[in-house]
Order: structure tokens, then C-alpha cells, then sequence
């Protein structure tokens, strides 16, 4: 810790009822002072942390890709010509291996019948763009490794990538083709044609692949085709297809494609076979059959009824934003109806029966399950609704969107597929052979190692920290076990190996507070892959000003909410006004006015024990404001206990809130004082009157404490001294309008501190109002909230940590302090939200709150040093009074928290604490 932050009190206002001065009681050494016991907090804390688990039984298999033979020619005939996509000059090369010509379209063009165009090179952004016509039959356009990996890419955007124009026994497999706002593939006038195995991508393109009414007998086979973004962002209609076949074709089968972010299109086609494919679907129908088609199969295929979130799919709440209706499944047209056969397709459920898309819609009619479209319709009699989980996985040369593709055990669509569905493969989209069961979609269920599982738990250990366990389930394989942290960071990967279970434990800091997708991900040597996760909130929040906003003024509803003896206040936080859900603690000021009897206001999170601890000591007929930082309970309230044996009006102003979402961080400063209107100092000399405000700068002040710009709120102590008649201070961001609220309430010739955090206007300035009599003010500043600051709070269940009243030393002397070790884990903890409050005063005078240089050590040892009283304080007491203030303390190096009576006699003191900051 630095000595700037050893320096650094956070609630500090010396008060004219006893001045920080050398004018005061000389300090009187106590004998052998020992730290006050703290262990409350750390069990607090503890409260705080939480676990999250998910267990093997939800972890999730990924499919395994198979190793195939190469995609050959079609006849064994003919030469072979070589192509690279690799920039290299479109008039180099000859076509043999040596000299690869540099364009697709050369090796076409040189190709005759028979021949085969081998095509390797860049599988991304370095390929040479071309659009590539085919007027040549009989010849194969084949990439050079196992799959869909070389690349041509679109001239410019609006243009095809591949023209097969009047061809016939052409065959294009395994490349990448990629356009944009236009066609990737056009068919034109061909016949026997093959698309097998390609990476076809037209971006935000209303069809990716185009069959024209002059072509028949064009297969389409494991590839995968995609639309772009959503597959409807752009579409106003949402008649995205990734296959569309026009009228007057015939016999075109669509089958074990992975088809994202589109559909299946035909009109008045004769002979289509839809079978096999796995169709991550967008707004439009996975499969849209208008028109008079005619031998129509629809088979053996897997929907998935919704993708939330997904940059390659759509979801019902996400077309309806667009104004595009979220179609059923499958779409029939009457005339097309009598001549289409639909069944032993996969409805793959994302939300519950109750959520499902409407499965079919036949002959006009829309039907919303998939019983209802049975007992209507004679079809889809093995139909299946599923409601297991599809693994996702990144395909193509950038990998960059998933597309959920991957049969989990359990699933209906394992083993279930008809085998003598028209246009039917043998074997799956990475070249795995199905066997006399085949499965569903174009994924084929694949484990060698049926028992891999991980279950996993992740522990949050500090405001930023977790712990993962994690047990690894296996057969006899090696396997790597990889981590990811959600957060972008290198994941970590371990390998184990041996024939039994593994455990795997790990640690992880995050650099902000936030809510992070933890993943296992276990690969075994054979590339059985499953992963399990969750997700982890970190214990740490961030401050987001507020306001300052009223929540709460029990004066204005009459005798009937006026808060009664031993009564409790639920206080709504989260989704009050602006405030989000999520919100952890409350930065409230709490007044009590017109208190029939001496007490105190505890406020604490709803669903916990109300705890031994005070936030507001009062006596009758007084008003009593303090700052209050308060958990939030899981429900988004908080209580307000009035421990007194009469009745009190309550209010409470909110000026910010806590929540996991990184914004900004705490940072404390040495105090300083930036007003003090008996001298001039930071605005004009003399008192603030009735009804006038004054500005104080914030940014770039304190001599370079704080910083010029970035402030989003900043940590004061407001002192109110020589007050001529009774009133209140209102504190608030410069620019913006005057709210209903209070930060100081104050009579007749009073001198009252209370702790006030505020938002910082946009010129960098806040301003205090006063609503009441003439007042001097002091305004010393203790830290600030901004978005550089790396200390979050830690919010605890209130827990007092000292009252001296029970303990066995006493009251504080004069000039005697106590020492509090606090700090768990220092210098980790640079500051400590705290509640103190002195009683049974006998003399006037003021506490100061300051880091001790000691150790626990050197106290047990009797080797402490006398430590250095600065001339601050946090709160100021007359004789008999009762004084509470909010103060966020600073430990010293070895974590201890010194609390001085600077005062003329003994004193009682009561500490409570709230929570704690902490960075990583």
C-alpha cells in the first residue's frame, strides 16, 4: 500500500464542536492498547460469496468430426489441373503443380471433359476475389484437403462467386464460396450436377444458392450454406432462403446440409427430396413449399424452433422487432399439399412445449403443435418434439459464428431416421457412415467414449476471484481439459492421461466486475468433446450515480404510514424508477424527522436476520440524517427497522447503486478539504443563506487528487457550523435540476457532519443548496467513483464489529484509541465502509478514523509504536449526545484501523460495518 493510501481517511470533516487541531487533549497513551476482535466481517463476507455448479449431467457432447477419403473426380479419366487462390498474378502459372494458375476460372476454362480442377491456397481473406463461370461438362472442381477450405471469392459484393451455366455431370466439392447481397451459387440450365461438401456463405444475400427452372437432377449434399446475420436483417419480407429452387425444376435433392440463418425455397418444383438436413433456422420457414409442387419429400430433418442470441439463426422476439412474422417449420401450399409427404423430422424445442414454434403450416392452416397438425393431417406420424440440447459448434475458415448442430445423448433424434427416405446419404456431413440406424439431421451421434462427462463448481473467493473444480468422467483415454474464463483471457488447457477420472482445480482474477460464461471444455484423444458451464457473478460491484432521487418520505401518506414502534420498512431498490434489476447495495441517506422516543433506524437486505446494528440513532423531536450503503436483498429491497418504542417519519434519498456491471471504480484519496466557507476556501467567504446555492469544483481539484475528467461521483464529509436557524443542505451534479432531496439536516446553532456520496455534473462541478437557515459549510473530499477505478465494494450484511459498552476494556479514553485489525487480506483492501457512533459522551469533541502502521504482531509482542493522530475527524459530539456518521476507512499496510477519541473525556464507541472494498 502506498503511503498516499495509508494517508487516506474517508470521512474526515473537523467540526466546530471540538477543532482537529493541535488546540486539543494531548494524546494519553493507553497501556498496552489491544486490537478489537473483527472476525464478524470476514464471516459476513463469507455470506456474500457464492457458488455455482452444474453437474455431469448437463454437460453437453460435441460432435466429433470424422476423418474421410477425399472427394474425387466423378471419372477416373482425364487430366488433373492445378489452381491456387493465393495472390499471385492472374496472367502466372500454367496449370501443372508447379505453375498453379491464379484463377479459378483459368483452370475451368482449360479443363475438357473428364478432367479434374484441384484447387488449393488461402481458405480466407487473401484469396483471389473472381466470379467463376462453368460452360464446361463432365469436369470437377474439387478443393485439395478434407474440407470446405479453398476460396474464391466475389468480384464485388451483388455477384456470384460460381456460374454453372448449361452444364451437365459437373461436380463442386469441398470449397469456400463466399458473396455478399447477392447469389453465392447460381444453377443455370444444368442437369446431373453435385454441390457437395462446399463452405457457401452469401451475406445478407435473399438466397445463397439458386436452382433456375431449366436445370433437374442437381444435388446438394453436406454443405454448409449460411445467409448472413439473423437471416432476416435486411429481409423486410423474411423470405431468406440459403436453397432456392425456382419454378420448372426438377428432381433436386437437398440433403445433410447445415443450413444457417435460412431455409429451404421451392416453387412448382417437380421431384424435391428435403432430407437430412440440420436447419438453423431464421424468420422465414425452414422449408417453403408454394406453388403446384409435386413429389415432395420432407424427411429425416432437424428444426430447431428458436436460437436467441445467435448471430446465424433468428428468434420470435428478435423477427417481431424487424415487423417479420415468425413462420411455422414447414410451409405447404394447398396445391403442392397432395403431393408432398412430411415425417420423421426433429423439433428440436428451445423453450418448452409450452414455447414451441408451430410445427406445420398445410394447405393454408397453420397449426400450433405437432398433435394438433397429426390428428388433422395424415403425415409426420414420426415426427418427434426434442427437447435436448444441440452442442454449437464455429464451422468454416474464420470460425466466427456457431451454428448449433451437435446430438446430445438422449435426444429423439438419435437412431430414429427412415433409411429409405428419398435422397437419403449413407453418410453424415463430415463423411461418418450411418449405419442400418441412421440419425437425424446431418449430424450423426458419434462417441467413442460414452462416459466423458465434467461436472463443475466455481466458488467466488474475492471481489474479483474465483475458484473451479471441476471432475472429469472418462473411459480409458487421454484427454485436455481447457478452461474458459469468459472474460477474452488465454483459456488455460491441462492435459491428463491414464485410464480413470481426473479433477481439475484452477484459479482465476477478473480486471472487472461482471457476469462470466465459465466453460470446461474435455477433448480425449480420440476427439470425443464435451463441455460443461456456467455462470459466474463476481462478488465485487461497481458504483453507477443515481439521482440524488427521494424513494421514500413517509410524511406524505398521512398518520397511516408513519413508521410504528418496532416496525419495519421494505424498501423497493432494484426496478424502482431507472434502477436495474441485479443491484447489490444502495448508496441511501437516511433522515428521521418528528421521532416520538429515543432509537435507532437499522437498515439491512430483505430475507436476512435483522442484525445487532445501527444506521441512525435519534432522541425525541429530532431530525437526524445519515448516509447509509446498504446490501440489497436478493428480491431488490431493503428493510428499515425503527428500534425505537415510539413512532417516526422516515426518508430516504438515493444518490447511487452497486451492481456487478463493470462501470465505475473506487479510488480513496488523502482528505482534503475543497470548501470551508469561513475562509473563502473553494467559493466565496461567508456563510451560504436561505434558499442560495454555490458550486464547488470536483474535477482536477484537491491539488491534482482528483483527476481533470472521468469522475462519476465523488465520496464527501459535508460539515454544517454555526447554523442560525434550522434547515437543510441539498448536494447535487452541477447542470442539473435541484431534486428533492437532503445530504445535512441541522437547528439552531449546530454543527452536524454526515458522509455524502454524488454524482459530478458534466462541467465537473456539484452544488450545495441550503433550504434553511444560514450556515457556514465545510466540504472535505475522501475518494471518487470512476470508470479507471480498481476497487469494488464488497456489500455485507450489516455486523458490528465493536461496542464498548460490552467489552471488557471500556469506554475509549481521552485521547485513546482502539485499534481494529480488519482487513483480511491487505493491502488487497485499501478502504472499509463503516458505521460509527459514539455515545455516552461526558465531553465535547470529535473521532478520527485512520490506518494504524502496526501489526497484529507487534500489539501481541508489545512491540507496537504510538501511532501518528492526523489532524482530521469524522464525526463531532457535544456532552450527552448520541452521533452517528458513515466513514470509508482506510487500513494501514497489515490491515488495522485506528479509531481516536478526540475529545475530553471518555467516550462510548460503536462500530458497525457494511462492507468493504476491494481490487484485484
Amino acid at each position: 500500500m502506498t503511503a498516499a493510501a495509508i494517508a487516506a481517511v474517508t470521512s474526515l470533516t473537523p467540526g466546530l464542536a471540538y477543532a482537529a487541531d493541535p488546540a486539543g487533549p494531548a494524546p494519553r497513551a493507553l497501556t498496552a492498547p489491544r486490537p478489537a476482535a473483527t472476525d464478524g466481517l470476514a464471516a459476513a463476507a463469507a455470506d456474500n460469496f457464492r457458488t455455482f455448479s452444474s453437474p455431469a449431467s448437463k454437460s453437453v457432447r460435441q460432435q466429433k468430426p470424422a476423418t474421410t477419403t477425399e472427394l474425387r473426380p466423378h471419372t477416373a479419366t482425364g487430366k488433373t489441373i492445378y489452381v491456387t487462390t493465393n495472390v499471385c498474378g492472374a496472367g502466372d502459372g500454367d496449370g501443372s503443380q508447379a505453375k498453379p494458375f491464379c484463377l479459378v476460372q483459368q483452370g475451368v476454362d482449360a479443363a475438357a471433359p473428364g478432367d479434374t480442377v484441384l484447387v488449393s491456397g488461402s481458405d480466407g481473406y487473401f484469396s483471389v476475389p473472381e466470379t467463376v463461370t462453368v460452360k464446361t461438362s463432365g469436369i470437377s472442381i474439387v478443393g485439395s484437403v478434407n474440407k470446405p477450405q479453398s476460396s474464391a471469392n466475389g468480384s464485388s459484393w451483388g455477384k456470384p462467386v460460381l456460374v454453372l451455366n448449361g452444364v451437365s455431370d459437373v461436380t463442386v466439392s469441398h470449397l469456400n464460396l463466399s458473396a455478399g447481397l447477392g447469389p453465392a451459387i447460381e444453377v443455370i440450365g444444368s442437369t446431373r450436377v453435385t454441390l457437395d461438401s462446399n463452405y457457401v456463405q452469401a451475406d445478407q444475400a435473399p438466397e445463397a444458392i439458386t436452382v433456375d427452372g431449366a436445370s433437374s437432377a442437381v444435388t446438394l449434399s453436406r454443405n454448409y450454406v449460411d445467409t448472413g446475420y439473423q437471416g432476416g436483417d435486411q429481409a423486410k419480407t423474411g423470405s431468406y432462403a440459403a436453397v432456392s429452387v425456382a419454378a420448372g425444376a426438377k428432381n433436386v435433392t437437398v440433403a445433410g446440409n447445415l443450413l444457417a440463418a435460412a431455409g429451404v425455397k421451392a416453387t412448382d418444383v417437380a421431384g424435391l427430396n428435403v432430407t437430412g438436413n440440420t436447419v438453423q433456422r431464421g424468420c422465414a420457414s425452414a422449408v417453403d413449399v408454394e406453388g403446384a409442387s409435386t413429389a415432395v419429400s420432407i424427411q429425416n430433418n432437424l428444426f430447431e424452433d428458436e436460437v436467441e442470441g445467435s448471430l446465424l439463426g433468428g428468434w420470435p422476439a428478435y423477427c417481431a422487432g424487424k415487423g417479420i412474422a415468425w413462420a411455422p417449420h414447414v410451409t405447404v401450399s394447398a396445391d403442392s399439399a397432395a403431393a408432398t409427404t412430411a415425417d420423421y423430422n426433429d423439433l428440436v424445442v428451445a423453450g418448452g412445449s409450452a414455447t414451441a414454434t408451430a410445427p406445420y403450416s398445410w394447405a393454408g392452416t397453420a397449426y400450433p403443435t405437432l398433435a394438433a397438425f397429426q390428428a388433422a393431417v395424415p403425415q409426420a406420424a414420426h415426427d418427434t418434439v426434442d427437447a435436448t440440447k444441440l452442442a454449437a459448434a464455429e464451422l468454416g475458415p474464420y470460425a466466427m459464428y456457431p451454428i448449433a448442430m451437435g446430438l446430445q445423448a438422449g435426444s429423439a433424434a438419435i437412431g430414429s431416421a427412415n433409411p429409405a427416405a428419398p435422397g437419403a446419404l449413407s453418410a453424415d456431413y463430415w463423411g461418418t457412415t450411418y449405419g442400418a440406424t441412421p440419425d437425424r439431421g446431418a449430424v450423426k451421434y458419434l462417441s467413442t467414449n460414452p462416459t466423458l462427462a465434467v461436472a463443475m463448481t466455481v466458488k467466488n473467493t474475492s471481489a474479483f476471484s474465483i475458484q473451479l473444480d471441476a471432475k472429469v468422467t472418462t473411459g480409458p483415454k487421454r484427454e485436455w481439459v481447457r478452461v474458459g474464463w469468459g472474460d477474452g483471457s488465454q483459456p488455460s488447457t491441462t492435459p491428463f492421461g491414464g485410464t480413470q477420472d481426473v479433477s481439475v482445480s484452477a484459479a482465476h482474477t477478473f480486471a472487472k466486475t461482471g457476469a462470466y460464461p465459465v466453460t470446461v471444455t474435455v477433448t480425449d484423444v480420440d476427439g470425443n468433446t464435451v463441455s460443461n458451464s456456467v455462470q459466474e457473478v463476481t462478488v465485487g460491484s461497481s458504483f453507477t450515480p443515481y439521482g440524488p432521487t427521494r424513494l421514500l418520505d413517509t410524511r406524505t401518506g398521512g398518520a397511516a404510514t408513519v413508521v410504528q414502534p418496532k416496525g419495519t420498512v421494505r424498501l423497493q431498490i432494484s426496478g424502482n424508477g431507472a434502477i436495474p434489476s441485479g443491484v447489490t447495495a444502495a448508496v441511501l441517506n437516511l433522515t428521521v424527522t418528528r421521532p416520538s422516543s429515543y432509537g435507532y433506524i437499522t437498515a439491512y437486505p430483505d430475507g436476512k436476520t435483522r442484525p445487532l446494528a445501527s444506521n441512525v440513532n435519534f432522541g425525541p423531536g429530532q431530525t437526524v440524517p445519515n448516509l447509509s450503503m446498504v446490501r440489497v436483498g436478493a428480491n431488490g429491497y431493503v428493510d428499515l427497522y425503527n428500534g425505537s418504542n415510539g413512532t417516526v417519519d422516515l426518508i430516504a434519498d438515493i444518490t447511487g447503486y452497486f451492481s456487478p456491471t463493470a462501470t465505475s471504480g473506487y479510488t480513496p484519496i488523502a482528505p482534503t478539504r475543497l470548501v470551508d466557507t469561513r475562509y473563502g476556501t473553494g467559493t466565496a467567504k461567508g456563510q451560504l443563506t436561505y434558499q442560495n446555492s454555490f458550486s464547488a469544483q470536483i474535477a482536477g481539484a484537491a491539488g491534482g487528487k482528483l483527476p481533470g475528467s472521468g469522475i462519476t461521483a465523488v465520496a464527501l464529509n459535508v460539515t454544517v457550523t454555526g447554523t442560525k436557524a434550522p434547515g437543510y443542505l441539498t448536494v447535487y451534479p452541477s447542470g442539473t435540476d435541484r431534486p428533492l432531496a437532503s445530504n445535512v439536516n441541522f437547528g439552531w446553532n449546530h454543527t452536524i457532519a454526515n458522509a455524502v456520496i454524488v454524482p459530478v455534473g458534466a462541467d465537473g462541478k456539484i452544488r450545495v443548496y441550503d433550504g434553511g437557515g444560514s450556515t457556514d459549510v465545510v466540504i472535505d473530499v475522501v475518494g471518487y467513483y470512476s470508470p479507471s477505478g480498481v476497487n469494488a465494494l464488497v456489500p455485507v450484511t450489516p455486523v458490528r464489529l465493536l461496542d464498548t459498552r460490552s467489552w471488557k476494556y471500556g469506554p475509549v479514553g481521552s485521547g485513546g484509541y482502539v485499534s481494529m485489525p480488519i482487513g483480511s487480506d491487505a493491502p488487497n483492501q485499501p478502504a472499509f465502509v463503516l458505521n460509527t457512533t459514539v455515545t455516552n459522551t461526558w465531553g465535547k469533541g470529535y473521532l478520527t478514523v485512520a490506518p494504524d502502521p502496526n501489526s497484529v504482531w507487534d500489539y501481541d509482542n508489545k512491540q507496537a509504536r504510538w501511532p501518528d493522530r492526523p489532524l482530521v475527524s469524522t464525526l463531532n459530539w457535544q456532552p450527552f449526545q448520541t452521533i452517528p456518521n458513515l466513514v470509508q476507512a482506510t487500513a494501514g499496510p497489515y490491515g488495522i484501523v485506528d479509531l481516536w477519541n478526540a475529545s475530553t473525556a471518555n467516550t462510548d464507541l460503536v462500530v458497525d460495518a457494511f462492507g468493504y472494498y476491494e481490487h484485484a
